[in-house]
């Protein structure tokens, strides 16, 4: 057992599987009867997927906890958005956004149990699958090798992410590139270098070995591995490294049979209706069906939605504030009479459409359940509507809720599993990723303002004005990842790579501490809402102190304390 708990895993033993999206093969993974047939093997490679979704936790054999597909809402850790405590956040984020999390809590051991369970499946892939090579054919063969690679890594970038930092200077995680032997099973963190190496080594194997586009929606392809190869070095900040595999990327996509594009309507890729859209680089694939949905829906969603959401994630004020005018000059902090509803929706009318397509606003509408048409005001409105009131979570109706992700009618017929897929990773981002690379490597050239056009452009915004240098460029570039890239989960790790955590200088009060309020200035009333208290420690999560303590070569993060 203990050779186990140093993954902060169980062997699974997994049920019955008969597409990819049951993600449970009938044998466990790790059991003497896995990896002997060619279905074993097809079996193993859907079940290194799992911990992407989902992972057995307590009673509930379909917890998100932990796993990247709750990775956006971690939004809530930045000025952008807020965790309330709703008793719904499986993901425990609240505990973090108040900064009342211990090393014992389940938001740090939910993620190191998904990540290092997801690290094993993998390398246990890797040993087995050369013995069934001759079972295989050599596409097949190909395509499990590639996937093993990509999903071990990407396991390991999220752990990096969350516990460590991609730079060289940062603590690492323990690294395994195979089932340990007992004696050595007890591993203290290695160095960031040393993890980005496998992770580098793995993308490369990946992109050589998968298809540009998945096979299967939801598999790994050739382009998402050198997506994620260019933000390993990105994130380290090799930015030279970061340019060279994302300008290969702009042009191998160039010659594609089938190239990435940019969706035409940007509301549309965060409903069911605009799913398998062009845009879509690799995601999560959700069905409404119990055991294969998300659980976004849930935590973004209102009161009058058919999942009757719980607004667990709720966008702030410094987010709507945040967006640029249509005409693309800043927004001065004017705001008019909340109780005019003709003025607020044309004051709304003259702001980026990427806000009304994020995020519902007062007298915004929203189709709740039963199709009815809900306008979302504060009960101080008297006018007259032919619209019902929509409820959020919070009986003032003042907080902003979310749009994204937010199944509407009765599109969700199973609460806690939305058919809306999760998208790891989009077109936009590619293009936005580049932009910064070059920026940051060679400066502001017409690449890079070429890239922000395309988003800009797809958004019904106005281009970007050609100049500035590559400070104001940089700036540039990180606000347009916020209007493009709120709310899916993007926001927290670039806030972590774009500053340092220990410069005197950081500035924890503006970046993340402000205090929660409403869309009319006025502090939320609601449970565990406040402001946020984020130090220094809350730069990366603490290393759960179950595996402190039967791993004593394990040192504590930063702040948390042993």
């Amino acid at each position: 057992m203990k050779k186990i708990l140093i993954y902060g895993l169980t062997i699974l033993t997994l049920t019955s599987c008969t597409d990819f999206l049951d993600t449970k093969p009938e044998d466990g993974i790790g059991s003497l009867e896995m990896w002997t047939t060619k279905e074993h093997a097809d079996l193993g490679i859907v079940g290194a997927y799992s911990s992407m979704k989902c992972f057995p936790l307590g009673s509930d054999p379909y917890s998100p906890a932990g796993c990247i597909s709750s990775n956006a809402m971690t939004d809530t850790y930045t000025k952008y958005a807020f965790a309330w405590g709703t008793g719904f956040d499986d993901t425990g984020c609240r505990y973090f956004c108040n900064n009342s999390a211990t090393t014992s809590y389940g938001i740090f051991s939910n993620k190191w149990l998904a990540d290092y369970t997801g690290v094993q499946y993998c390398n246990l892939a890797l040993e087995n699958l050369p013995k069934l090579q001759d079972k295989l054919d050599k596409d097949t063969y190909d395509n499990y090798v590639g996937e093993a690679h990509f999903l071990r890594a990407l396991y390991y970038f999220d752990l990096l992410t969350f516990f460590s930092g991609h730079k060289n200077q940062d603590p690492g995680v323990p690294l395994y590139t195979s089932m340990p032997d007992y004696d050595k099973a007890y591993r203290p963190r290695s160095t960031p270098a040393d993890v980005r190496k496998v992770m580098v080594d793995d993308f490369t194997i990946a992109a050589e070995s998968l298809p540009w586009r998945s096979y299967e929606k939801g598999r790994a392809n050739g382009c998402a591995a050198l997506v994620m190869l260019g933000k390993v070095y990105l994130y380290a900040g090799n930015y030279a490294k970061a340019e060279e595999v994302f300008s290969k990327i702009i042009v191998a996509n160039t010659k594609a049979s089938q190239p990435y594009t940019l969706y035409s309507d940007y509301a549309k890729l965060f409903t069911q209706q605009g799913e398998d859209n062009n845009e879509s680089v690799l995601v999560i694939d959700c069905i409404n069906t119990y055991g294969n949905g998300s659980r976004l829906d849930l935590l973004y969603s209102n009161r009058s939605a058919n999942c009757a959401g719980t607004n667990t994630s709720i966008p702030t004020k410094e987010l709507v504030d945040s967006y640029l005018m249509a005409n693309g000059n800043k927004f001065d902090g004017t705001y008019p009479d909340w109780t005019d509803r003709d003025k607020v929706n044309a004051f709304f009318a003259s702001r980026d459409p990427r806000l009304d397509a994020s995020i519902i606003r007062p007298y915004g509408l929203f189709v709740g359940k039963d199709n009815i048409t809900y306008e979302y005001r504060a009960p101080y409105d008297t006018k007259t509507t032919p619209y019902a009131c929509l409820r959020s979570n919070h009986s003032s109706n003042t907080n902003y809720c979310w749009r994204k992700f937010c199944n509407q009618g009765n599109e969700t017929t199973i609460r806690r599993h939305s058919g809306i897929d999760i998208p790891l990773i989009r077109w936009a981002d590619v293009l936005l990723l580049y932009a910064e690379s070059v920026n940051e490597s060679s400066g502001p050239t017409t690449a890079v303002f070429d890239a922000l056009d395309q988003v800009r452009t797809r958004a019904k915004m106005p281009k970007v004005a050609r100049g500035g240098d590559q400070t104001q460029v940089r700036e540039l570039i990180r606000n347009e990842r916020v209007y493009e890239l709120a709310g899916e989960g993007h926001l927290y790790p670039d806030w972590q790579r774009w500053f340092a955590h220990n410069d005197t200088n950081f500035d924890y009060e503006s970046l993340t501490n402000q205090s929660i309020v409403g869309f009319d200035g006025v502090p939320l009333a609601l449970t565990q809402v406040s402001i946020r208290n984020f130090t220094k420690r809350n730069w990366r999560y603490a290393i759960p102190q179950s595996e402190i303590d039967v791993n004593p070569a394990l040192v504590q993060s930063e702040g948390w304390g042993n």
